[in-house]
């Protein structure tokens, strides 16, 4: 493990060594630029399928499979705005809309190498969500891009907002290849990605969706009691039954959370696309807690997850004068 990013670097230096295409920016939702074309104005509406909700290498004991639908408006000046929301599709469980998201964001260049992102997204789970990120309420962002002509290099920042305010950084390495002309065109960006923050989101779907608690008074580690709200696996308790405390020791800790392998795939024409995203996530860093006294540590394990959609985009004509 202690080998990986060294490998995996050198992995895709020689991928792009062996390459003729130049790195282009990675940034969501903005086109690669071009002076021979003209930027528009558009509604994009996207259908999704995602086959495990994780987060940043973690995830609950069920898997969370969505059916994910949004639609969002994107100006050509770089602003955006978009809501969504996902279907849960588990076999295990009813269907259900288990998460409403908002988000806005505005995109720009710095130079013609250089370019950002900030972004702010609202998250409604419902109380019986199971996702590991279900106790997230909101996250704010930045986020840089820089095009060093072999791999394009992006790093941003990130406020969650839960229980408490975590801290997240990512850095991501990536490289673009297209076929076609910018009308009908494949395209495929192989990426890696790490990601580090502190773990006050996980600690609060430790306590509020995967245990359940007798009391809520003088217990510590524990705030909000699961089965009132009967939030997630709560209401079924632990593997030893109805816990009394569950203290979570590295909430605070800052630490590298996980490393992601992805290679995103997509057909895209002026109007509609395709895209398909498979990822491996490859967590580290085991958070240790405690319940009722006896030191247990986090089970991680390394997943295989892909998101496939489709989109449409909606241009608004303007009559000319």
């Amino acid at each position: 493990m202690k080998l990986f990013p060294q490998v995996c670097l050198a992995f895709f230096y020689l991928l792009f060594f062996y390459s003729n295409t130049n790195a282009q920016n990675i940034l969501p939702d903005t086109d690669k630029k071009d002076s021979a074309i003209e930027k528009k104005s558009f509604f994009k509406i996207n259908a999704n399928y995602l086959s495990n909700a994780i987060y940043s290498g973690r995830k609950d004991s069920s898997v969370v499979p969505y059916l994910r639908s949004s639609v969002g408006y994107f100006n050509k000046s770089g602003l955006y705005i978009d809501a969504g929301a996902s279907l849960l599709v588990s076999p295990n469980d009813s269907k259900r809309i288990d998460l409403v998201t908002l988000e806005a964001g505005y995109s720009f260049h710095i130079t013609q190498k250089l370019e950002a992102s900030i972004t702010a997204s609202k998250f409604f789970y419902t109380d019986q969500s199971y996702a590991v990120a279900s106790e997230l309420k909101a996250i704010t962002g930045a986020e840089l891009g820089y095009d060093a002509g072999l791999v394009a290099i992006n790093a941003g920042a990130e406020l969650l907002f839960s229980t408490n305010t975590d801290i997240f950084t990512n850095v991501k390495l990536s490289h673009y290849f297209e076929m076609g002309p910018d009308k009908k065109k494949w395209s495929v960006s192989p990426s890696i990605e790490m990601n580090a923050g502190t773990q006050y989101y996980n600690q609060a779907y430790y306590q509020n969706r995967k245990f359940s608690f007798a009391t809520t008074s003088g217990n510590a580690g524990n705030g909000t009691s699961s089965i009132s709200h009967k939030k997630g696996h709560a209401s079924s308790g632990s593997n030893s039954g109805v816990i009394k405390s569950l203290v979570f020791a590295d909430k605070n800790k800052f630490a590298l959370l996980d490393y992601e392998i992805s290679v995103p795939v997509m057909y895209e024409t002026e109007k509609w696309g395709l895209y398909a995203t498979p990822t491996v996530a490859i967590p580290v860093n085991a958070a240790n807690y405690e319940v009722d006294g006896q030191l247990q540590k986090e089970t991680l394990t390394n997943s295989f997850f892909i998101e496939m959609g489709v989109f449409v985009k909606l241009y608004a004509h303007h009559k000319k004068v």
